[in-house]
């Protein structure tokens, strides 16, 4: 059974209407947690690691990133922009969560998720093939949300032109490590591979580039519906999802 694009289309409409009721009380519908987003990393927390100590560990990273957010913001000022992102976050988040992905940043229009690791080894048998499989999907995923669910309310709401996104999935080694000072911290993730994915995600424009690592660790099934299509893009591959 696939994502239920009705469900997140209806989470994503909530949340619009959320915060077009903050616009119009003047108030924050936001609520932020002391702890960093960064602790969901699986198996890091970030009062338990030292700073400067760091560790490895191998993960499917997938970043996603809308396309030219600075001119649309710019276009359609600050009140559709806030409503906009509420649509657009909401639906992704929704993507991510199905997929059981972990986020493990947030940054402005773009977000950075993660599959793996030892913890998911351990407790949810989520091997490298599953790993790059769930993130891969998701990815997919993101794309039909984009269409059938962001600018869809885009377009009933008036909130300017259609958006575009770009998404990039790797799979590798990552380096943790705890910075910053006694009171303000983070667990922060570091790697060629995230690089890569944040670099696809940047050059795709409403597809998923995906590394030579991520293609030769999927798992293979009879009548799959999944192939890889070269790209512009050195070292990558284009994911595309058969009918």
């Amino acid at each position: 059974m696939g994502v239920d694009f009705n469900v997140v289309y209806k989470s994503a409409l909530g949340r619009y209407e959320q915060a077009l009721d903050s616009v119009k009380l003047r108030k924050s519908i936001l609520a932020y947690e002391s702890r960093a987003i960064s602790d969901v990393i699986p198996g890091f927390e970030a009062d338990k690691l030292e700073f400067g100590s760091f560790a490895k560990e191998n993960y499917a990273v997938l970043f996603v990133d809308m396309r030219q957010s600075t001119k649309r913001a710019h276009d359609v000022g600050p009140e559709a922009t806030f409503l906009t992102m509420h649509v657009y976050l909401t639906a992704l988040l929704e993507i991510v969560k199905y997929h059981n992905g972990k986020v493990i940043d947030i940054m402005g229009d773009g977000l950075m998720v993660f599959w793996g690791g030892e913890v998911a080894r351990e407790e949810d048998y989520e091997f490298k093939s599953t790993a790059v499989k769930k993130a891969g999907l998701c990815g997919r995923d993101m794309l039909i949300a984009r269409v059938r669910v962001i600018n869809k309310i885009v377009s009933e709401k008036k909130l300017g032109p259609s958006i575009s996104i770009g998404v990039g999935v790797t799979f590798g080694s990552v380096v943790v490590t705890k910075i910053g000072v006694a009171d303000t911290y983070d667990v922060k993730a570091f790697g060629d591979c995230v690089n890569v994915a944040s670099k696809y995600a940047n050059k795709a424009t409403n597809q998923v580039l995906v590394s030579q690592k991520v293609k030769n660790e999927w798992p293979s099934s009879k009548n799959g519906k999944i192939r890889f299509a070269p790209s512009r893009e050195k070292g990558a591959y284009i994911l595309e999802s058969g009918n």
